[in-house]
């Protein structure tokens, strides 16, 4: 699947595209011209300024992949709820602080990346998600005890986090 650059996108057919870069671009809001692609399979917004995203985003009904991180994120989209064919989330490097229960709502979620998020409550969601296969908690160091509830809640899943700190307790 061809990568393209939102100005590559704009010289083909709409539906002939399924994955956009818009990685390093200094966006804070998203580009209208984004919402020409429908059949977006892969969006790479990564490295941006964004703080949010608008409902539009929930018009791509194929997004399988979204990378939004080393954003400003303080929570995750709502928006990202509403894209049920999503399996790989990428939200590292943001200032995540809890995992919506919402997040249940992606039944098809294999992956979720939340490294060097500051993750304080994961919520129940998570442990809805039959297809959920990994998640990385990395780059935060937690106490045993949360330590140990996030891996007991998750036991289907492989959880990457640093090693607990008793100096947490």
């Amino acid at each position: 699947m061809r990568i393209y650059s939102l100005d590559e996108a704009l010289l083909v057919s709409p539906d002939s595209v399924y994955s956009i870069d818009l990685s390093r671009k200094k966006l804070s809001v998203l580009p209208a011209e984004l919402f020409h692609f429908r059949s977006l399979k892969t969006l790479n917004l990564s490295k941006n300024k964004l703080s949010s995203l608008g409902d539009s985003l929930s018009l791509f009904t194929q997004l399988e992949t979204i990378n939004i991180s080393s954003n400003k994120f303080e929570d995750l989209p709502s928006v990202l709820f509403k894209l049920d064919r999503l399996r790989y989330l990428f939200a590292s490097k943001n200032d995540i602080t809890s995992i919506q229960n919402e997040i249940q709502y992606l039944s098809l979620l294999k992956e979720i990346d939340l490294y060097d998020n500051p993750i304080a409550d994961i919520g129940t969601g998570l442990q809805q998600l039959k297809e959920l296969e990994k998640l990385d908690l990395q780059g935060v160091m937690y106490g045993p005890s949360f330590h140990k509830f996030i891996l007991t809640s998750l036991p289907h899943v492989q959880v990457k986090m640093d090693p607990p700190c008793s100096c947490m307790e």
